[in-house]
């Protein structure tokens, strides 16, 4: 009975040495496969870092339409400015004249004139204007910079997705490898009839279906990069894994919310341009009679309605009065519309807090998940390694080995993707509370 016990202790010591080997050895081991990415990417040529990426980005065609607009509407200000000045024109006129008379029937008269407007006053209409375009091209401006926000975040989702799902293919692809191994050591045993048939037929049916899942993550993997190659009109072969500085939790006016505002601003400076003031004009005409009629140059009596020089100055007051029942109208209509962007600005505004909330909550539960899913794999390492050795001895059976298997290489890409998506929800939390998603890429 003393000899059993004995083996029974040095059995149980056995176990626990191999077990603090394989504790060892997971621990040193780096349990992200960033190395084995950098391995398969090493020949690519067009191979982009995370700023590279968004440099491109800026121009992407989305973002210079936009550019474009704001451009349009910059110009506009300047055209509105232009109201401002006064109008100075020039003209000559000939004149052929006949008439059914006894004296002078016939005669040509030719006439020089300049005349000057300037508006004195109108309401601040001008002014107005010049107000309302400012705030078109404000919005304008914001409008782009929320384009280019979005079209970031929409690099940073494809970027973070494409090492994902490529981190999938490793895993994937090293399952494959371990179970083709698999197969042409126990094939040796159902011939040499140690192992039933099932257990071979088992394999091959893991063997089949991880390579259907590998051709489906390498499509992911291609959409992935044609996305980017959308996004950044570059071709992209391979990627650089970089990541991204942790925000502040802070909220700040986002760029759609700017926009929504300054157009609202429009909204207000338009309807100030409908008045119910009078408009006060200055004119003058100068008038050079280049060639007087003949009856006023042979008759002195006449020559003092053509002068040979005549300069005119007047002021005009206009005051429109039936106009004003439609102007009360267009200013309720403008009114309207101006209250209905204020109510979707402060359902944008609440939406927003809501929106950073949200997101400041969820990259707290994606850090605990990567260290979850950290720790999943240490233990989903050391329960296969122990298993493996159990399985290689013949003292466990085979549903329990494969089991061991497809749990250490999900943990595998558990663990990546909660890493990627630990990015990615910093990414989500810069953009939706207000921050510029630029300001947190390290320059490198």
């Amino acid at each position: 009975m003393q000899f059993f016990k004995d083996k029974f202790k040095a059995f149980i010591c056995v176990v626990c040495i191999a077990t603090f080997c394989c504790a060892q050895e997971v621990s040193t081991e780096n349990l992200s496969i960033m190395a084995d990415i950098q391995a398969m990417q090493k020949n690519a040529q067009n191979k982009y870092r995370l700023k590279d990426l968004l440099k491109a980005a800026d121009l992407n065609y989305s973002i210079q339409a936009k550019a474009l607009s704001a451009l349009q509407a910059k110009k506009g200000v300047l055209v509105a400015k232009g109201a401002f000045l006064p109008s100075l024109d020039l003209s000559y006129s000939f004149q052929n004249n006949y008439r059914d008379t006894q004296s002078n029937s016939q005669y040509n008269t030719q006439a020089a004139n300049a005349k000057f407007a300037l508006n004195l006053f109108n309401g601040f209409s001008n002014l107005n204007t010049v107000r309302e375009k400012n705030a078109t091209y404000l919005s304008n401006l914001s409008d782009e910079e929320y384009t280019r926000q979005s079209i970031y975040l929409q690099v940073l989702q494809q970027y973070y997705g494409y090492f994902d799902n490529i981190s999938k293919l490793i895993s994937l692809q090293k399952k494959l490898e371990q179970i083709k191994s698999d197969v042409i050591r126990v094939e040796k045993l159902y011939k040499q009839g140690l192992t039933p048939i099932d257990n071979l037929e088992s394999l091959k049916a893991q063997a089949s279906l991880s390579e259907y899942q590998i051709a489906d993550a390498q499509m992911s993997v291609e959409q992935n990069k044609l996305m980017l190659e959308y996004l950044t009109n570059l071709k992209v072969d391979a990627l650089e894994y970089e990541k991204v500085s942790f925000p502040e939790f802070k909220l700040q006016d986002r760029e759609d919310l700017i926009a929504l505002r300054q157009q609202i601003n429009a909204q207000i400076f338009q309807n100030k341009q409908l008045h119910y003031f009078p408009t006060v004009d200055l004119n003058n005409t100068f008038t050079y009679n280049i060639q007087k009629p003949a009856f006023a140059t042979s008759n002195p009596a006449f020559s003092a309605l053509y002068p040979d020089m005549q300069n005119v100055i007047s002021v005009t007051v206009t005051l429109k009065l039936i106009d004003d029942v439609g102007i009360s109208f267009q200013k309720q209509y403008l009114k309207a519309g101006q209250l209905a962007n204020e109510k979707l600005l402060t359902y944008k505004k609440m939406e927003q807090k809501k929106d950073e909330e949200l997101y400041r909550k969820t990259l707290e539960i994606a850090k605990k998940k990567m260290q979850s899913a950290r720790d999943n794999l240490k233990s989903a390492n050391i329960a296969y390694l122990n298993i493996k050795k159990k399985y290689d001895a013949n003292l466990i059976n085979f549903t329990d080995y494969l089991q061991a298997l497809s749990t250490k290489f999900d943990a595998e890409s558990t663990f990546n993707q909660s890493l990627n998506n630990y990015e990615l929800q910093k990414a989500n939390y810069i953009f939706y509370s207000g921050q510029k998603i630029k300001d947190f890429i390290k320059e490198q």
